[in-house]
């Protein structure tokens, strides 16, 4: 396995994925710095007592961008992990070797998860760090927020393994971002339903969260890196992209055993595949 999780890792630095996925989140962060020294000026000019509740407004924006940042790193690293080598006869040259198919799977999980994991954490690191610079006021860096941001990225890398050991490189690729994109709307849905209160909405976000959660972790991000006033003002604020009833820890119980099935069910899928 740990055979696997260098090849992978080389693999993804060869590619270059990783390297315009960079340059674009560099880029990202120099606009997103301009604005918010712009923008934190000219609110606090009248808003000086709510500086600080701003500055955590500011960096909750920052984390929303990044969300999307590392999900498309996510599905373009590893959409094609074990298609993309079927269809151009690479695996055939793995298989033959004493590695188990398992061993495929989890090493491309684990490198692949390895690599994401240390992008969510410097973004993170760097998106707090400019917004301290830039507005003079520091912000708590919580370790569990942190670890959370690390993690997202791994609930689409367990469905797109998965979808690779099934479908075609492309098919997999748009059913995964198909699959996000439902997460992200039943997220937004939800919020508007606690902001109408109305059940109905409530129970459709509630409902595309179980089928993806990404976005139902991102909710639980910027619920705490928030204090309650500031959270309070990121629901009236941001509406549907804000949070307005945190999630419970039931749904993080259940975020991590859906990363588990999803791979657990891709090696079982790899392990009966016809090569």
């Amino acid at each position: 396995m740990l055979t696997i999780l260098r090849l992978t890792i080389k693999e993804v630095v060869r590619r270059k994925i990783l390297h315009v996925t960079i340059l674009l989140s560099l880029l990202f962060l120099a606009l997103f710095g301009i604005g918010v020294r712009f923008a934190y000026t000219n609110l606090t000019r009248n808003l000086d007592p709510l500086r600080f509740l701003i500055v955590q407004q500011f960096f909750v924006l920052g984390l929303f961008f990044g969300s999307f940042l590392v999900s498309f790193l996510t599905v373009m690293t590893a959409v094609g992990a074990i298609s993309a080598e079927i269809e151009s006869g690479t695996i055939l040259a793995i298989l033959p070797h004493p590695i188990r198919r398992s061993d495929v799977i989890l090493g491309k999980f684990f490198g692949y998860a390895l690599l994401l994991a240390i992008f969510s954490l410097l973004y993170y690191t760097a998106l707090s760090a400019l917004v301290t610079v830039l507005t003079g006021l520091p912000l708590p860096y919580r370790l569990f927020p942190v670890l959370l941001f690390t993690l997202q990225p791994l609930i689409l890398l367990s469905v797109t393994i998965y979808g690779t050991t099934l479908l075609p490189t492309l098919a997999n690729g748009i059913a995964v971002f198909m699959l996000y994109a439902v997460g992200w709307l039943g997220g937004m849905i939800e919020q508007v339903g606690y902001l109408l209160k109305n059940g109905t909405l409530i129970h459709l976000g509630i409902l595309s969260s179980l089928i993806m959660p990404a976005d139902a972790l991102y909710r639980k991000i910027i619920a705490t890196v928030q204090s309650g006033a500031a959270r309070s003002l990121t629901g009236n604020f941001l509406g549907p992209f804000g949070v307005q009833a945190e999630p419970s820890v039931w749904m993080l119980l259940y975020t991590g055993l859906y990363i588990l099935c999803f791979v657990l069910a891709a090696v079982g899928r790899f392990n009966r595949r016809d090569i």
